[in-house]
């Protein structure tokens, strides 16, 4: 992940309410969010190495992450792709979270939708020319007209279209700076956009889940607007190779793993 978060975003229902997770065993779970962790720490949306190196990394015993990792491949938990070592042979793993990686994704284009708004911004205002006593009141109200500026109504409409109504000072503020970007790119039909996509999440499972749907200065701030809509119905069906295939043994304190 590009910054390194002092701390980690953990719902605790969807985690207990999470169908695949549930189907880990105990310590399968807790190896799980020790890998977690791992990423946290490490700023990225996965972990990789040799089955010995992420045992290190987590904290864990060989034997923890072996089953962990059957467990997570075979219930579709997380991302676990394997491959050789091309010098040594030795069995490589990479385990990614897809919801770091999604929720990675989400900031990173608000980052540079924001980066991007900025520099055309800066750009228009280093290239005001300085009005001439004569016009200056004339040139004055033009650059007053040029300056597009969300109405009241229209940003009272968004906030009142999205499904959770808290901090509403923030979030108003959130929605003018939303409608401003958007305005850059697609005019006056910026505020119609806005006002269908927030009706259409509010619609959604996602925006529907009470305390656990983000606040709206967050989802606007961080520009979740432009998401894809699949991602608000989105239902992981993905279907992973056999982790048998990848099984190498490992001689270790005299007697056999699997690595």
């Amino acid at each position: 992940m590009a910054e390194n978060l002092a701390w980690i975003k953990f719902f605790v229902g969807d985690w207990r309410r999470d169908p695949k997770v549930a189907m880990l065993s105990a310590a399968g779970r807790g190896a799980w969010l020790e890998m977690i962790l791992t990423m946290h720490d490490l700023s990225d949306c996965k972990v990789e190495g040799t089955v010995r190196e992420i045992a290190r990394m987590c904290h864990l015993d060989m034997a923890e992450v072996q089953s962990a990792l059957q467990e997570l491949e075979r219930h579709g938990v997380a991302e676990v792709e394997w491959r050789n070592d091309s010098v040594t042979g030795e069995a490589i793993v990479t385990v990614v979270s897809r919801r770091l990686e999604r929720e990675e994704k989400t900031r990173s284009d608000a980052r540079e939708r924001q980066k991007k708004y900025r520099q055309k911004k800066k750009s228009q205002e280093n290239n005001k020319e300085v009005p001439s006593d004569s016009d200056s009141d004339s040139d004055s109200d033009k650059n007053k007209e040029k300056v597009y500026k969300p109405k009241k109504h229209e940003v009272e409409a968004i906030y009142s279209a999205y499904p959770r109504k808290i901090g509403k000072k923030a979030a108003m503020e959130k929605i003018r700076i939303a409608l401003q970007g958007l305005h850059e790119e697609k005019g006056d039909d910026n505020f119609a956009y806005l006002l269908d996509r927030t009706r259409k999440f509010a619609q959604s499972p996602a925006g529907k889940r009470g305390e656990f749907t983000p606040h709206p200065s967050t989802w606007f701030n961080q520009g979740r607007y432009m998401d894809d809509p699949n991602e608000w119905h989105r239902v992981d069906t993905e279907q992973k190779k056999p982790y048998q295939q990848y099984q190498q043994p490992i001689r270790s304190s005299g007697r056999t793993v699997l690595g």
